[in-house]
C-alpha cells in the first residue's frame, strides 16, 4: 500500500470515527444529564435509583445494537460489492425489526414495573423512585432503540454529519427539558425520564425524516421478513450488543456486591463512576463504529492491506484515548465528582474520589479489547467476537468480583474491572494470533493448490 493510500484510508477512518465518538458521547450524556439534575433537584437517593434503572436501559440499547451493527456490517459489505438492492433490504429489515422489538419491550416492562424494579435490585428507599423513572422512560423505548439503529446506518451510508446534528439536537433538548421539568417545575425523577424520552423522540424524527426525503443512500423498500435472515443479521451484532449489555451486568453485579460490603453510599459512588465509565466505553465503541464499516467495506472488496491498516490505526487511537481518560481521572477527579456529589458531604465526596481513581485503571486495557472484537465482527469472524464479548462482559467480571474483594477488601471491588479487562485483553490477543496463523495457513493452501 502506498503512503498516499494510507493517508486516504486514515482520513476515511477519522471521518467516520469522530462523528461516531461524538454520537456515542451524546447517548451517554442523556443519562449523565438526568443524573446531574436528579442529584441537584431530587437528591442522592433518587440518583441511586437512576443507576439501579440503568441495566434495563442498557439492555434496550443492546437489543438495538444487535441489528444496527449487523445491518451496518452487511450493508457495508454489499456496498463494497455495489449491490444496492441487498443493502436497502438489510436497512429496511433492521429498522422494522428494532421498532417492533421496542414495542414488545415497552409492553413487557410497563406491565411489570414492580417486578423489574425488584429484579434490578431496588431497596425500600429507592423502590418507588425506580418505578417512577421506569414508568416514563420505557414508553419511549421504541424510538430510542430505532433512533440508534438509524444513527449507525446513516453513518455507514455516508452521512456522518447528519448523525452528529441529530444526536446533538436531542442532547440540547434533553438539557433544556431536564432543567424545566426537574428544577423549574419540580416534576422530580419522572420529569427527568420524560425529558430524556422526548429528546430521543426528536432524534428519531430527524433520522426518519432523512430517509423519507433523501433518496441518495439507503432507502426503505418492500421486503418479506424472514426469521432466518433477521437472526443471521443479529448474530453479527452479538459481540457489540454484549459489550453494551455488559454495562448492565457490571452495574447489576457491582450494585449487589456494594450493597453487601458498603451499603447505599457504595451505590451512589458507583453511580458516578458508571457515568464516567460509560463515557469512556462509548468513546471506544465510537472508534469501533468508525472502524467497522470501513473494514467490512474493504473486506467485501478483498483488500486485506486496507482493512488491516485500519485495524492498526484504530488500535493506536484507542490506546491514546484510554491513556487520556486515565490521566483525566487521576488529575481531575474532584471536579467530575462534584457534578453529582456535593463537596459539603465531605466523607462521601472523598470516598468517591478514592474509589474513582482506583476504578480508572480499568480504562487502560479497555479500548484494545473493544477494537479487537470489533475487527472480528467486521470480518465476519463472529464466534471469536462473541467469545471476547461474553468473556469480558460476564465471565471475567464474575471471576474478578469473586476474587478481588476477598483478597483486598473494598479496594479489590474498585480494582475488579481492571483484572477483568486485562484478562479480556489477553484472551483477545490470543484469538487474534490464532486468526493470523489460520489466515497464513489458508493463503499457503491457496497458493499450493494453484
Amino acid at each position: 500500500m502506498t503512503v498516499l493510500n494510507q493517508k486516504n484510508v486514515k482520513f476515511e477512518f477519522f471521518k467516520l470515527a469522530i462523528p461516531s465518538v461524538i454520537s456515542m458521547w451524546v447517548y451517554t450524556l442523556y443519562t449523565m444529564v438526568d443524573g446531574m439534575f436528579v442529584a441537584k433537584g431530587v437528591g442522592e437517593t433518587a440518583l441511586a435509583a437512576v443507576n439501579i434503572s440503568m441495566p434495563l436501559i442498557n439492555i434496550a440499547f443492546g437489543i438495538s445494537i444487535l441489528w444496527a451493527v449487523g445491518a451496518s456490517t452487511r450493508a457495508s459489505i454489499f456496498k463494497g460489492k455495489n449491490d444496492k438492492e441487498n443493502a436497502n433490504r438489510v436497512f429496511t429489515i433492521s429498522t422494522i425489526t428494532v421498532f417492533v422489538l421496542g414495542l414488545i419491550f415497552t409492553f413487557v416492562t410497563f406491565t411489570n414495573l414492580d417486578f423489574f424494579a425488584k429484579l434490578l435490585g431496588s431497596s425500600p428507599e429507592t423502590h418507588h423512585y425506580v418505578k417512577d423513572y421506569l414508568s416514563v422512560i420505557v414508553l419511549f423505548f421504541p424510538f430510542y432503540m430505532t433512533a440508534y439503529n438509524l444513527e449507525v446506518l446513516i453513518k455507514a451510508d455516508g452521512f456522518p454529519k447528519k448523525a452528529v446534528t441529530a444526536v446533538l439536537t436531542g442532547a440540547f433538548t434533553n438539557i433544556i427539558l431536564d432543567y424545566l421539568f426537574v428544577i423549574r417545575f419540580g416534576y422530580g425523577i419522572k420529569g427527568a425520564a420524560a425529558a430524556t424520552g422526548l429528546s430521543q423522540l426528536i432524534t428519531f424524527g430527524i433520522f426518519f425524516s432523512h430517509y423519507l426525503i433523501n433518496k441518495n443512500g439507503f432507502t426503505f423498500i418492500k421486503v418479506k421478513l424472514r426469521l432466518s435472515e433477521i437472526l443471521s443479521m443479529a448474530k453479527i451484532g452479538i459481540a457489540d450488543s454484549l459489550t453494551e449489555s455488559s454495562v448492565a451486568s457490571i452495574t447489576f453485579l457491582f450494585n449487589h456486591v456494594l450493597l453487601t460490603n458498603i451499603g447505599n453510599d457504595g451505590i451512589v459512588i458507583h453511580t458516578v463512576i458508571t457515568y464516567v465509565y460509560q463515557l469512556v466505553l462509548m468513546t471506544m465503541l465510537g472508534l469501533n463504529q468508525g472502524m467497522q464499516p470501513l473494514v467490512s467495506y474493504y473486506y467485501g472488496k478483498e483488500d486485506s492491506k486496507s482493512y488491516k491498516y485500519i485495524l492498526r490505526v484504530a488500535l493506536i487511537s484507542a490506546g491514546i484515548a484510554s491513556l487520556i481518560a486515565f490521566l483525566i481521572a487521576m488529575i481531575l477527579p474532584a471536579p467530575i465528582i462534584s457534578m453529582f456529589i456535593s463537596p459539603d458531604n465531605l466523607d462521601l465526596f472523598n470516598h468517591a474520589i478514592y474509589a474513582f481513581r482506583l476504578f480508572a485503571f480499568s480504562y487502560l486495557p479497555l479500548g484494545f479489547v473493544i477494537i479487537f472484537y470489533g475487527y472480528f465482527t467486521a470480518t465476519e469472524s463472529i464466534n471469536r467476537a462473541i467469545s471476547i464479548s461474553l468473556a469480558r462482559g460476564l465471565i471475567f467480571v464474575l471471576i474478578s468480583l469473586a476474587i478481588m474483594p476477598k483478597l483486598f477488601g473494598e479496594p479489590g471491588i474498585w480494582l475488579s474491572l481492571l483484572l477483568s479487562e486485562s484478562l479480556s485483553l489477553i484472551f483477545a490477543l490470543t484469538l487474534f494470533k490464532q486468526a493470523k496463523v489460520s489466515e497464513t495457513v489458508h493463503q499457503y493452501e491457496n497458493q499450493w493448490s494453484q
